[in-house]
Formats: C-alpha cells, sequence, structure tokens
C-alpha cells in the first residue's frame, strides 16, 4: 500500500513537470518564484547570521499604517524594497549571463546599503559595525550565488531551460552554442538548428543530438517550433538576412516566439558600445567607446593596483621569507629573478620572480637551440613552456604549480611597471609574434594575472593567448577586473594549466 502511494505521488509530480513544460506562462512564474525567493533567503541569513541580538537601525510605522505597532529592522524594509524594484525593472525575468547579473545586483544592493551605512557613521546611536557591514557585505555575495542554485534547482526539474532554435551553421553560430551550452545564467537549451543550406560534416558532429531543419519554408518552420515547444529562436547567421530569414522573424514574433540576434562582430570591441536608432529606418548604429581613455576609470584602476599590492605586501611579507630561504637553500643561488619584459607604451622593465630554475638556465636553452633539440621544438611549440623542464628546480616546481612564482610582481604592480590584471608581460622575443597586437598592447600595463591566466594558461596556443590579451584590452572595464581576480582564486585552488 505505500509502494503504490509513493508510485501516484511521483507520476502526480511527473505530470506537474509536464504541465509546467508545455506553459511558458507558468514555468516564467515558477523561474520567477524561485529567484525571489532565492533573494529573501540571503537577506534572511543575513539577519541569522550577523544581525540577531545587535542594535541595528529600526523603522517604527505609525498605527494603522500595519497592523501591529512594532519596529521593523531597516535592513528588512530596504531589502523589501530592493526586491520590488529588482521585479519591477524586469530583473527576475531577464536572461543574463551570471556576471552581467551579478553586476547589476551588485550596484543595486550598494545604493540599497547606503541609508544604513550613513547611520552607521553619523547617528548618535551606537549600531553595531558587525551586524551592518556584515549582513550587507554576505547579501552582495550570497543574492548571486543563491540565484545560480535557485537556477541550479529549476534546471533539475527541466523549468529553467528554454527550449531554443539557432538558425545558422557558420562560426557565430558555433561560437554561439558552445556559449549556450555553458551558461546556466541564460537557460538557452539548444534543440533545434536551422540551417539556410545543407549542413558539413564537420557541423553535424557538433550538432548530433540537435534537430536540424532546412531554412525554406518559414511558415512550416513556426509550426513546427510551436508544436514542439519552442520558447526562444537565436539568429546566428554570417551574412545580412535574406527574404526567407527576414519573414521567418516576422512569423515567430506573431507565434509569441522570442527573437534574439547575435550578429558577426568578430574583433570588435562590445563592451560600452552604443546603440542608436533612427526613426522610421531599420538601421541601426554601433557606437564604439573605448574604455581605456576615460581617465576615472584609469584613476580607479591605479587605486586598486596600489591599495591591492601594499596590503598584499604586508600580509604575505612573511610568505615572501619562507620562499627566500627554501629557492636559497637549495642551490645556494638568489632567491629572486629579474626578466626584461615590454610593459606600458613598450618601455622595458624588470619583472619580478622567485627564481624557479637552475643558475644556467639560459646557457641550456641556448644549448638546446644550437643543437637542434627535440625539447627545444617541443619549448616553441607549447607557448615557450615545457611540461617537464628540466631546468626547473625542485622548489621551482611547486611554486610554478601554485603560481606562486609570481607574488614577487607585487613590487611591480606597486612601482607602476605593472597592474594587478593586465595582459601577460612580454618578452623581447615574443613582441613579433604578437604583430599588429602589440600596438594595443603598448597601451595598457601588462598584469600579473588576467583573461589568458583564468582561460587554460599552458594548455592554450600563444595564438590563443594573443586573442585573450586583445580581447581584454578591447573590452576593459574595472568590473571585469574584479571578475577575473576572482576567478583567479578558483584557478589558483585547481593549479589549472599551471606549470
Amino acid at each position: 500500500m505505500i509502494e503504490q502511494s509513493a508510485t501516484v505521488e511521483e507520476d502526480t509530480r511527473e505530470i506537474t513537470r509536464l504541465k509546467i513544460l508545455q506553459n511558458g506562462s507558468l514555468r516564467r512564474w515558477v523561474s520567477l518564484i524561485g529567484l525571489v525567493f532565492a533573494d529573501v533567503a540571503a537577506f534572511a541569513f543575513a539577519t541569522l547570521l550577523f544581525r540577531v541580538g545587535n542594535t541595528v537601525p529600526q523603522l517604527l510605522f505609525t498605527r494603522g499604517l500595519l497592523p501591529f505597532n512594532e519596529p521593523i529592522d531597516l535592513f528588512y524594509f530596504l531589502g523589501l524594497i530592493f526586491v520590488a524594484v529588482r521585479y519591477i525593472s524586469g530583473d527576475y525575468s531577464r536572461r543574463e549571463l551570471f556576471w552581467d547579473g551579478a553586476k547589476l545586483t551588485t550596484i543595486s544592493l550598494l545604493i540599497a546599503s547606503t541609508p544604513c551605512v550613513l547611520l552607521l557613521l553619523f547617528a548618535k546611536v551606537h549600531y553595531s559595525a558587525w551586524a551592518i557591514i556584515g549582513s550587507w557585505t554576505f547579501v552582495l555575495v550570497a543574492i548571486p550565488a543563491f540565484r545560480q542554485v535557485a537556477r541550479w534547482l529549476l534546471s533539475r526539474a527541466s523549468i529553467w531551460q528554454l527550449p531554443t532554435a539557432l538558425v545558422g551553421d557558420g562560426p557565430n553560430a558555433l561560437e554561439a552554442f558552445k556559449a549556450f551550452s555553458s551558461s546556466l545564467s541564460l537557460g538557452f537549451d539548444v534543440r533545434f538548428l536551422i540551417t539556410p543550406r545543407d549542413v558539413p560534416e564537420s557541423v553535424k558532429t557538433i550538432f548530433a543530438d540537435v534537430t536540424r531543419i532546412g531554412l525554406r519554408d518559414p511558415a512550416n518552420i513556426v509550426q513546427r517550433l510551436s508544436e514542439a515547444g519552442c520558447r526562444e529562436v537565436v539568429m546566428a547567421t554570417e551574412h545580412p538576412q535574406d527574404e526567407e530569414t527576414e519573414e521567418l522573424i516576422q512569423r515567430l514574433m506573431a507565434a509569441g516566439i522570442g527573437v534574439a540576434v547575435i550578429p558577426p562582430l568578430g574583433r570588435l570591441p562590445l563592451l560600452g558600445m552604443t546603440m542608436n536608432y533612427f526613426i522610421g529606418r531599420d538601421l541601426l548604429l554601433l557606437q564604439v567607446r573605448d574604455n581605456r581613455r576615460r581617465l576615472p576609470a584609469r584613476m580607479l584602476k591605479r587605486l586598486m593596483d596600489i591599495i591591492g599590492s601594499i596590503f598584499l605586501l604586508i600580509l604575505l611579507s612573511p610568505v615572501f621569507a619562507l620562499f627566500a630561504f627554501l629557492i636559497r637553500r637549495e642551490d645556494g643561488g638568489p632567491a629572486l629573478f629579474v626578466q626584461p619584459r615590454a610593459g606600458h607604451r613598450g618601455r622595458e622593465f624588470g619583472c619580478i620572480k622567485f627564481r624557479t630554475m637552475i643558475m644556467d638556465a639560459e646557457e641550456q636553452l641556448s644549448r638546446w637551440r644550437e643543437e637542434k633539440s627535440p625539447i627545444y621544438e617541443q619549448y616553441l611549440t607549447s607557448n615557450f613552456k615545457l611540461r617537464s623542464d628540466p631546468r626547473v628546480t625542485r622548489i621551482g616546481r611547486w611554486l610554478r604549480s601554485t603560481s606562486l612564482d609570481e607574488l614577487p610582481q607585487l613590487i611591480n604592480v606597486l612601482i607602476g611597471d605593472m597592474s594587478l590584471v593586465g595582459p601577460r608581460p612580454l618578452l623581447p622575443r615574443e613582441i613579433r609574434e604578437y604583430g599588429v597586437t602589440f600596438r594595443l598592447y603598448q597601451r595598457i600595463r601588462p598584469g600579473i594575472t588576467g583573461l589568458w591566466q583564468i582561460s587554460g594558461r599552458s594548455h592554450t596556443r600563444f595564438a590563443d593567448r594573443v586573442a585573450s590579451d586583445e580581447w581584454y584590452i578591447k573590452n576593459w572595464s574595472f568590473w571585469y577586473d574584479i571578475v577575473i581576480l576572482l576567478k583567479t582564486v578558483s584557478v589558483l585552488v585547481t593549479r589549472d594549466g599551471a606549470y
């Protein structure tokens, strides 16, 4: 009897889940409620961890406004306003990448916390700094994290993902497919591929589990997509729209299916690009903005470098002393290694690192080159690195695997040769390999960490490193620097790509 009841209960849950999948409106509401609940849970946890039993700002409403006449924690009130404003602005229904959503959430929470911070600083009442600063700092981290957990739980129930069709079969469509496959926040589940021509074999392999539809009859395509429950169509073609594509978009919009466009904008600066519309004309003007030219942004980046490097140098000074002792104990040589690198405006500077190789490492490399050793060929093809380099010392191998050999570059950051985040500092011999990208490279300080370091590092080709540096320079922002620093911590813990 118990087993039969359990079976009926499972069947009921499955029927409910299928109804949600078939009903797009119900799916949206369930997703929205899940994200709102995640925000409320973050505020609730912050209260339990930091505010219970502490003196915090409170509001007392006059009798009649509320059914009770008890003071309310200002944190609750501001949290309620935050959730209401984010709902009205469409934050809970908007599909966006995780770090873009986290940026908007961070800005909103910083604004919402202003009254509490001002009361802490200027009110005559002695409020608990631990409670106020701790609770708002907690929600800054917890809300993006809790929302991501909510999306994951909704995806496990097949509610968060939007059945999506992708239009195109070229490089633009392939990049879009890879990006969607790795983005939980967007929730675009590509189930259909609409192609304007026969699909090449290489594309068939990538889209092996995707239903392919020929772009020949827009009316039939929209009918098939509607019957299959498709909720979003992403246009990622390589060429300007033809009549069939334009008709397809019109029919999709008429059928209530969302349409997104990924235009081929390879190698253009995307961040900060502004859009202008001409009334009555099908024209879109995209204006590129060079974020690096804005003085406040440059000053903020340099301020973060100075404060961050001073703080880390003081904090890690015992670690510096320990590593210096271990390096000198192994072979008696100097603990630091200074190597000439190309920096800001093309000027050469001495890049400081903990020494990880034997004393005559450069001479041994020259011998490999002269002897045309296979080791040297491997060294060239693997981005000037060897996985098992015989010149690396025992302590040096560990320092490299943890990337701690880079720590002395904090001195370079403090004196202005480098930045905490930026392209990797180039060796003089690498300048020619950079080609025209070196012109961009000279316009920004190289960094201890950067986009390349969180994207595979030694597992990537030199061309991939150049492409990563180019993208970072063109699309620089202070927020992306923070994101890269946070991701660097994860890379250091996992030691991904370091040797």
